[in-house]
């Protein structure tokens, strides 16, 4: 989970996230998150909450490992939610982030419209045991969910930061677009060199290139990302390609397929402001991510052992496959990297 999005489909996609309980002694813990006990009692009071959820897409509740019971991949999925949830909730208390009610009542409202009105909202909740108040509760922790992924990755992914990813990324952000005109021989290749120009290119290649695929096209092989060009295309006809400036036209290529003239149609570049945006939906789950991990280091976190143990690499709740697998109980729980 790394923050749901604030938009009509808010509920609705959630319904990936599903809690099924385990029989369990009454009273024990299913995890501690620093100074807060995640108790067998709170998740069975979801369970209604998140079948409600699960009907909505029919979506799977996490993904089980070999010999792994669905029932059980349910459970971790659940728990690294959870446990995720509890690391922002504490975030925001420090910074008295909270949720405006008129966005919780938004979001049933949008709820309620996909599902064809009130009434038919109810109905549904009535069937799986599942009260508004409930509805109204998950959706809270939801957007605040969401507006603490937004405060953090606006405090972390300066613009700094951005343009760093933009220039390491340039490839994808520069857009190519080749013409060519392809001949069996050198030296129709260079004849055709000499007399071609940006006009009359096109003309040219529906007369003389022998490409079936662009030849009605002009020659003109469409629009690529740089680094999809790179990719695609032959590494001697990308370098001829891109040695030219906008409008250029080249001397003979040879590749496997013959020889080319190659025009260079175009080669834009989009500015680091018209992929700002961009950029940032990039990053901001990477560094998201990133900065649960953190917080798991900066709090005590255990998970019961009969649903799995924590994984501090990934932030999630993996299975305990052997006794190896297993916490240690006489060493503290590790929780961060």
């Amino acid at each position: 989970m790394t923050g749901p999005p604030r938009s009509p489909r808010l509920l609705v996609l959630l319904a990936s996230v599903l809690v099924l309980l385990v029989a369990c002694d009454a009273g024990s813990t299913a995890a501690t998150i620093g100074g807060t006990e995640l108790t067998h009692e709170r998740l069975e009071g979801e369970v209604a909450m998140f079948r409600f959820l699960a009907g909505l897409s029919g979506a799977p509740c996490g993904t089980p490992v070999e010999g792994e019971s669905e029932e059980s991949a349910c459970v971790r999925f659940a728990l690294t939610n959870v446990i995720q949830e509890e690391v922002v909730s504490s975030y925001a208390d420090g910074r008295d982030v909270a949720v405006d009610d008129a966005e919780v009542q938004d979001a049933i409202a949008q709820l309620e419209q996909n599902l064809g009105g009130p009434a038919e909202l109810d109905a549904r909740l009535e069937a799986d045991g599942v009260t508004r108040g409930q509805l109204e509760a998950l959706a809270s922790r939801l957007i605040l969910f969401a507006d603490v992924q937004q405060l953090v990755v606006e405090e972390l992914l300066d613009d700094e930061a951005l343009r760093e990813a933009y220039e390491q990324q340039l490839g994808q952000f520069t857009t190519v677009e080749v013409s060519h005109i392809l001949v069996p021989t050198r030296r129709e290749a260079e004849r055709i060199a000499a007399r071609a120009t940006a006009d009359n290119f096109d003309r040219l290649a529906r007369q003389l290139s022998q490409d079936p695929g662009s030849a009605q096209n002009g020659g003109n092989l469409g629009a690529y990302s740089e680094s999809q060009f790179l990719q695609q295309f032959d590494p001697g006809f990308v370098a001829g390609a891109l040695a030219l400036e906008p409008g250029g036209i080249s001397g003979p290529v040879q590749t496997q397929f013959g020889w080319h003239v190659i025009l260079l149609v175009r080669r834009d570049v989009a500015a680091f402001e018209d992929v700002r945006d961009q950029l940032v939906a990039q990053q901001g789950g990477v560094v998201f991510a990133g900065w649960l991990r953190e917080r798991y280091g900066q709090l005590d976190i255990e998970v019961n052992p009969r649903y799995g143990r924590l994984d501090p690499a990934t932030g999630e709740v993996v299975p305990v496959r052997s006794t190896a697998d297993a916490p240690d109980p006489a060493q503290p729980a590790a929780t961060g990297p």
